[in-house]
């Protein structure tokens, strides 16, 4: 990173997984940091960020609603770029009023931040978080061949619809929304498509792709995803959106993904390092998910990202996290009843 200075960039959603790194990586080069939360006299779930080396001096937390027009003003005045990272992540796909729920704040929540920063006269470049999920699912890669998927492919809203995959349906609008509005509006906007995300925690409580983690380790969901996603650490997530940002070259989607597994190998890994762990052992039959294919990353990689974690660093270093903040306590017990 090239050093802040007196520059001030804005992070939305700063409770959440990536927000609350990047804030972290962005006090520690110096830049000040504006992030938004829903409420800022939640110290239960906003403390944590004051506690940040840097977070006295140059930080400001600030109110605001993805779902209220306006609400992000306040938080973007003098900021020079803007990385947005809020947004809802799906639990039950059964929940219909749930699933409503998350595709509409993920859409308007999209324009509202993007509608603030057209109004500003210092901002210069939006960077916005995206996933793989808006990448990987459609009906031509359903095949039995391996499929090669780059920024160039979409995810089918038809085809996620058709297998309830909600949260890939609401990044995929979203994303799609973002780069319309985008044109029409003469924003500098980047896009980074991360893929599941691993790692150490920051926040005292999981957020939603660490309580995955945490609920298959411990065994408490009944079942495990039928999936074949791509897996990438938290270290490289937040290194690709401050690449964006800072190269002036940067432009379109960028794929960030270590590698792509199944669910079952990467919990047969765990089960070996891991024995003591009463790890989830039954496969979900839903079809939809498990979609063959690889995924390129040479874009973010020729932009001057160094390379990636491994998987097994990122699922060590998540472990270890859980076990520090007690959420791994009697588990021994667990496993021999």
């Amino acid at each position: 990173m090239s050093g802040g200075g007196e520059e001030a960039l804005c992070v939305t959603g700063g409770t959440g997984y990536i927000a609350s790194w990047l804030i972290l990586r962005l006090l520690q080069s110096g830049y000040h940091v504006h992030t938004t939360v829903r409420d800022p006299g939640d110290l239960e779930r906003v403390g944590f960020l004051w506690e940040l080396p840097g977070a006295v001096e140059r930080l400001k937390v600030f109110k605001a609603d993805l779902l209220h027009e306006g609400s992000f003003d306040d938080a973007f005045r003098g900021v020079k770029g803007i990385f947005h990272t809020a947004g809802p992540v799906l639990f039950d796909p059964n929940d219909n009023p749930q699933v409503v729920k998350m595709v509409e704040i993920s859409l308007k929540g999209v324009l509202n931040v993007l509608k603030a920063s057209a109004k500003s006269t210092t901002i210069k470049k939006v960077v916005l978080t995206s996933s793989c999920s808006a990448v990987r699912y459609d009906y031509n890669h359903t095949g039995q061949d391996l499929m090669s998927l780059d920024e160039s492919n979409w995810s089918n809203p038809d085809y996620c619809t058709a297998h309830k995959l909600w949260y890939p349906l609401a990044k995929t609008l979203a994303e799609r929304k973002a780069w319309e509005f985008a044109k029409q509006h003469g924003l500098n906007l980047v896009v980074v498509n991360a893929s599941f995300i691993v790692g150490p925690l920051l926040q005292p409580n999981p957020t939603s792709t660490i309580w995955v983690v945490l609920s298959l380790l411990r065994g408490d969901a009944p079942i495990y995803p039928n999936t074949i996603i791509g897996f990438v650490h938290i270290d490289d997530v937040v290194k690709a959106h401050l690449l964006v940002y800072e190269a002036a070259s940067a432009s379109g989607r960028y794929i960030c993904s270590e590698r792509v597994s199944h669910w079952r190998d990467v919990l047969e890994l765990l089960r070996k390092k891991y024995p003591a762990y009463p790890i989830t052992s039954k496969e979900s039959e839903e079809k939809g998910h498990d979609i063959p294919h690889i995924i390129s990353t040479h874009k973010i990689l020729r932009l001057g990202l160094p390379g990636f974690r491994t998987l097994e660093d990122m699922f060590d270093e998540c472990i270890q996290s859980l076990e520090e903040k007690g959420f791994l306590k009697d588990l021994h017990c667990k496993k021999l009843e």
